[in-house]
């Protein structure tokens, strides 16, 4: 049964986002088709990307096609790349399962100022000896995966409320972990952040914000803010969009979670294809397009991975 997430977009909140790129809708249809036609001259590359999840990742490359091809690339070459976050990563699988005892990882199904999307993520009351970050990530790649098949809007503003946070929890969190997060963030999946806030923090939660922000571009790192509680936060949202646990008229974080793996089970099919989708480096051409660009082609043997 097909289960309806995010609110529906208009037409004109569509071709409202795409003037932010300076597109027309029809503009970025023809490039969906261009960027089609090149895949099929990649032999290295799976064909199995659809026209709505090329049009979230050029949403993803802010419009630019030369962008978006890196990112596609990336999209099936960090499979194999991070076998560590990547293995055993079906929704279904115990591994998930287990991941999600310890994160709420909810995107709001209303949008905000009319183009933007929230994220919440919340950390669960629970024994952080078993806490697997790669895990934890692997899962929020697989709710990304969905939203490049449904979602579409111009930036995202981050909650992510640490009221459970412990000590342990940060034990388990390594420079080299958080260095991988933000690479496959930076190539495959960047998003327009609007801003992380950060609340509800314990005081040592400082420590770990000050080695993000010493990780991130600066531009990023300007964009992260920690805060006592959510209040200030509330301030530019509107209630409609925020969860009942926050104070707002949007379903509890708890019934979001349940509506979401609902969507995991409608795309059962998809994750299944998607275990088996990594580049075939033997037909990788030569000359990788990424090489200049962002210096990970040759290099990939040479990337930390925790």
């Amino acid at each position: 049964m097909t289960i309806e997430y995010f609110h529906p977009i208009t037409h004109e909140t569509r071709k409202f986002i795409w003037s932010k790129y300076e597109k027309t809708v029809e503009g970025a249809e023809q490039d969906i088709a261009s960027l089609r036609e090149w895949m099929l001259s990649q032999p290295h590359l799976p064909d199995d990307l659809s026209e709505r999840q090329i049009m979230s990742l050029l949403l993803l490359g802010r419009g630019s096609i030369e962008k978006t091809k890196m990112k596609i690339d990336m999209y099936y070459t960090m499979r194999s790349l991070y076998p560590d976050i990547f293995e055993n990563s079906h929704p279904q699988s115990q591994r998930m399962k287990e991941a999600s005892k310890f994160m709420y990882i909810c995107p709001l199904p209303k949008l905000f100022d009319k183009i933007n999307r929230v994220l919440v993520l919340k950390l669960k009351d629970i024994d952080p000896a078993g806490l697997d970050p790669s895990a934890v990530f692997a899962r929020l790649i697989n709710v990304v995966e969905i939203r490049l098949m449904e979602d579409f809007c111009f930036g995202h503003l981050v909650i992510m409320d640490m009221q459970n946070c412990k000590l342990g929890h940060l034990g388990r969190i390594t420079p080299t972990f958080v260095r991988n997060v933000y690479t496959i963030g930076e190539k495959a999946l960047t998003t327009r952040v609007i801003a992380l806030h950060i609340i509800n923090a314990p005081a040592f939660v400082d420590q770990t914000v000050l080695i993000i922000k010493s990780i991130v571009k600066p531009k990023l790192a300007q964009k992260i803010f920690v805060h006592k509680d959510m209040e200030s936060v509330l301030e530019s949202l509107d209630k409609d969009v925020i969860p009942r646990d926050y104070g707002g008229h949007e379903k509890s974080l708890d019934e979001l979670e349940a509506d979401f793996e609902k969507k995991f089970e409608e795309y059962a099919n998809f994750f299944d294809q998607r275990q088996k989708l990594t580049v075939n480096e033997n037909l990788r051409p030569a000359k990788n397009m990424n090489d200049e660009v962002l210096g990970y082609y040759g290099n990939f043997k040479k990337l930390d991975v925790d």
